[in-house]
């Protein structure tokens, strides 16, 4: 888990990304555009306006998650256990899984990171989000950063204007300033974080999840004769 260190001030990262042709070259190079994820515009009683959201509205469980895109234990937690989370869980329609924003790791690419999922528009959202947990060490180490922020911009139909717009997108800023700041409050210290219909849970692996989700369900914890009885056979 990386443990916050409250985050610099968003014009400091509006000026490196958008003004310091210095550090920042050209935009150069296409990403693969990211996948959508279907978002339903119903919201559940734990969450807020502006959450990014999958799932179904009426599940027994909603999960929200802080986590930040520049978090290494986060893209941990991206690779390796949400994609069985989101398919055992979430696709089911068993539980509604939110994902909020709290900058850790290299907060100011954080704050870019986030600030371009929230421009993106909700559809292209998550497929952005994954992108950058996946690509984490790629967009950090790069020689021109802003370029591969433009890059993911294009994949999701925006121009590098379209881009700078929203890193000066006061509103937006202002709201996850608010979402950060709230997450303090209610005791988030570092990321990934998971409340579990609104109760804060220490979670790392897939069966921390399964033990926990099973009897809010109503079902057995899944066993690994369970696991091993799923899995296809080799002929």
């Amino acid at each position: 888990m990386f443990i916050n260190s409250r985050f610099d001030s968003f014009a400091k990262t509006t000026i490196l990304i958008t003004a310091s042709a210095l550090l920042f070259g050209a935009c150069s190079g296409d990403s693969a555009a990211p996948t959508s994820g279907a978002v339903s515009g119903e919201r559940t009683s734990y969450e807020i306006t502006g959450d990014h959201a999958l799932g179904n509205p009426d599940a027994k469980v909603t999960i929200v998650e802080y986590a930040s895109v520049t978090c290494g234990a986060c893209g941990n937690w991206h690779t390796n256990v949400w994609p069985e989370l989101k398919s055992t869980y979430v696709d089911t329609g068993k539980v509604r899984f939110v994902y909020r924003e709290f900058p850790t790791g290299v907060v100011n690419l954080a704050n870019v990171g986030h600030l371009l999922a929230n421009c993106a528009g909700e559809d292209k959202s998550f497929g952005l989000i994954d992108v950058q947990m996946k690509r984490q060490r790629q967009i950090i180490n790069s020689a021109d950063v802003k370029g591969e922020y433009v890059a993911l911009a294009k994949s999701a139909g925006m121009n590098e204007a379209a881009f700078d717009a929203c890193m000066a997108d006061q509103e937006k800023i202002d709201r996850l300033k608010k979402v950060a700041d709230d997450a303090s409050n209610a005791g988030v210290t570092g990321t990934p974080t998971f409340f579990i219909n609104g109760k804060k849970e220490q979670m790392f692996v897939i069966e921390d999840f399964h033990k926990k989700l099973a009897p809010l369900l109503g079902e057995d914890t899944p066993t690994l004769a369970d696991k091993a009885a799923e899995e296809p056979v080799e002929e």
